[in-house]
């Protein structure tokens, strides 16, 4: 296995081939640093959101009818309504809608922070790195949390809560229902990997001899969000 923290030449990286998608899948687990140093070249970005969007529509599809229709019956009900008549038939609907909004917003998602990571760390920050390599850099990294989608969903099914994830609450059990749970259950653990990459990768991208600092400042990101909405979901 490679370490994170592993640096090679331009001259050196230059006379690496840019491996495979299923290879750099599998170096995105074992291997990233070195992943990212050929992405810095040659920055790829096309066949990871190909990948990354067939994950999201497997954990999507995979999704038992019946589970969908709990979800949507305790949506109902939580907003004051009963679950209307036929309530069944609304599965397959329900299933194909998701599937079309995970793809939708898998791509608007992965462009709109490719534009926020390059607008801190190239235009403030002013590292050398382009909109293109941060893409590659966080399409890539996302492959983690797209990865888990159908990781997570036995849990879900086994859990009967379609909207389930692995994260920091799933571990704090111990604590009242309140906001500091709210905003620990929100914290994904697969979506805090994959940006402990992202920062590796911006490292990567910018030259920088240290990549833990910018791993640290990137993990602002999504600590942010889930901050935000746990207040919204109070």
């Amino acid at each position: 296995m490679v370490e994170y923290d592993q640096s090679l030449n331009v001259d050196q990286v230059e006379d690496l081939p840019l491996p495979g998608l299923l290879s750099r899948y599998l170096q995105v687990f074992v291997a990233p640093g070195l992943l990212f140093e050929k992405l810095r070249e040659r920055p790829a970005w096309g066949g990871a959101m190909a990948l990354g969007s067939a994950f999201l529509l497997a954990g999507t599809i995979l999704v038992p009818a019946e589970l969908l229709i709990e979800a949507i019956r305790q949506q109902l009900i939580s907003q004051g309504q009963s679950a209307p008549a036929g309530l069944e038939g609304a599965a397959q609907l329900v299933r194909l809608g998701g599937a079309g909004a995970a793809l939708v917003g898998w791509f608007i998602i992965n462009f709109l922070l490719a534009g926020v990571v390059t607008f801190v760390f190239a235009f403030v920050i002013g590292d050398e790195g382009t909109y293109r390599q941060y893409l590659a850099v966080l399409v890539h990294a996302q492959l983690i949390t797209a990865t888990s989608t159908v990781l997570v969903l036995p849990l879900k099914i086994m859990a009967g809560d379609v909207q389930l994830l692995l994260s920091a609450g799933t571990f704090a059990f111990f604590l009242e229902d309140g906001y500091f749970f709210r905003f620990l259950s929100l914290l994904d653990l697969f979506g805090l990997w994959a940006w402990v990459l992202v920062g590796l990768g911006v490292a990567k991208v910018g030259g920088r001899a240290k990549w833990v600092p910018v791993a640290t400042g990137v993990l602002i990101i999504p600590v942010a969000i889930a901050a935000i909405v746990a207040i919204f979901n109070g």
